[in-house]
């Protein structure tokens, strides 16, 4: 069943015109690198990517593969564009488990070299090792070799699901494929397309994103792949992990580099961090009229409009400056999920504004923030939700709540929206 649903994924990919070779919008491209690299941890609370990604439609098909060296994870994300044409995104998970802590600390210097997966091993087994060869982290080695190259899949003619990938954009020079990770997965993502590329794949087709990710070999290695790949390394300044084998392991970071700034006071490493600046900077960049290729998604279609009175927010006045990313990002979901759909601006009747409107529905929203006692950098947000029919009749009422202490204050706004969605939809009437 699971070579099935990757080939059935790999096969919508190419069927329907992967992303060929042009430049997406950076800021809308580095908010949905961000989204699924986070969605690819297990933490509960990470379900608001994963639902998020699917409510954007997004198609997201999960692996593990182990072998005596590594567990490792491998997620391959699909979506079609409004232009008919298919972005394709393979991301790895940082560190989660106590295996990968394991891999972390397997820093032993391998040979980096083959154009097939026995000779990827066979390099990494060799012990005439010098310094003008390039040389990497052995346990980011090995977790890469476990995702891509470990297992051969029969319905690939028997090829490892990284020589399949390999195969089919050799076959479609124009198309591209992008890889995505934090920290460890960052740089399983940047060993992922070096590999690709001793197989044949060409520079143009290799975008790398990643976020706080180490540096994953020596200098001849930097220098053997910056120009076969086009990567993008973004940091927060003060990210400890970035640098961290550079110093104990003469490891060279290679790139374009960007560093962020956070407005959290908390460890500037948190793949949370990094997804709270990438909607920020996003935000900043757009307005909320623009039409994104990766953050739009397949909307309900329901049996009438649905009126949003304007938001109810009280918050602390620590999170005052944060209020406009909240508004954006609840109505940013709501807007995803549902047409017709309509936000109201009036201050006054709101029912008479939505009938004026023609609206069947009427949604409430109401969102409290306040900080914790005796815990500086951490939130308690709780929202309330009313669905009214347009004569007044209470469809729904529902209160959900959550802390900051694992989501960022804005994060939790989209999370609790989100905790609603399911009993929302069920009261709506729709088609699809």
């Amino acid at each position: 069943m699971r070579h099935k649903l990757i080939l059935c994924v790999l096969c919508l990919l190419f069927a329907v015109s992967p992303v060929q070779a042009k430049e997406l919008d950076r800021a809308e491209l580095n908010f949905a690198a961000a989204l699924i690299s986070m969605s690819t941890y297990g933490a509960e609370l990470n379900l608001l990517a994963r639902q998020w990604l699917q409510d954007l439609g997004w198609v997201v098909d999960s692996h593990e593969y182990a072998t005596a060296l590594a567990e490792a994870r491998v997620h391959i994300l699909a979506k079609k564009l409004p232009d008919d044409e298919q972005i394709y995104v393979l991301a790895f998970p940082g560190t989660e488990r106590k295996q990968d802590a394991l891999v972390d600390l397997r820093m032993k210097r391998v040979v980096f070299a083959g154009q097939s997966p026995a000779e990827f091993e066979a390099a990494a087994e060799r012990t005439d090792k010098e310094a003008s060869m390039p040389l990497v982290h052995k346990g980011f080695h090995d977790y890469t070799q476990a995702a891509l190259f470990s297992e051969k899949i029969p319905d690939f003619a028997n090829l490892t699901l990284g020589e399949a990938i390999a195969r089919d954009l050799r076959n479609h020079p124009s198309y591209q494929l992008y890889l995505t990770g934090h920290s460890l997965g960052g740089a399983a993502a940047t060993l992922a397309a070096a590999r690709l590329a001793d197989l044949g794949v060409r520079p143009s087709q290799l975008r790398v994103i990643t976020f706080g990710a180490p540096a994953v070999g020596n200098t001849a290695f930097a220098r053997t792949y910056e120009k076969r790949m086009q990567l993008t390394r973004i940091t927060i300044d003060g990210d400890p992990v970035k640098a961290a084998l550079q110093s104990l392991s003469n490891y060279v970071q290679f790139g374009e580099k960007v560093v962020w700034e956070s407005h959290l006071g908390r460890f500037p490493h948190d793949m949370t961090l990094y997804l709270d600046e990438a909607l920020r900077h996003y935000q900043d960049a757009h307005s909320e009229q623009d039409h994104p290729y990766l953050v739009t998604g397949q909307r309900r279609q329901v049996q009438g409009l649905i009126y949003v009175a304007p938001f109810d927010f009280q918050v602390s006045d620590l999170l005052s400056a944060d209020k406009r990313y909240m508004e954006r990002v609840a109505r940013g979901i709501l807007n995803s999920a549902y047409t017709p759909i309509v936000f109201g601006t009036t201050n006054g009747d709101i029912y008479q504004e939505a009938r004026k409107l023609g609206a069947k529905y009427i949604l409430y929203e109401h969102f409290r923030g306040q900080r914790i006692k005796k815990e500086e950098n951490n939130f308690r947000l709780a929202m309330e939700e009313e669905l009214y029919d347009i004569d007044g009749n209470v469809l729904s009422f529902q209160s959900y709540s959550t802390t900051a202490r694992t989501l960022t204050p804005i994060e939790a706004v989209g999370y609790l929206v989100m905790q609603a969605e399911p009993e929302r939809s069920a009261k709506l009437k729709g088609t699809t």
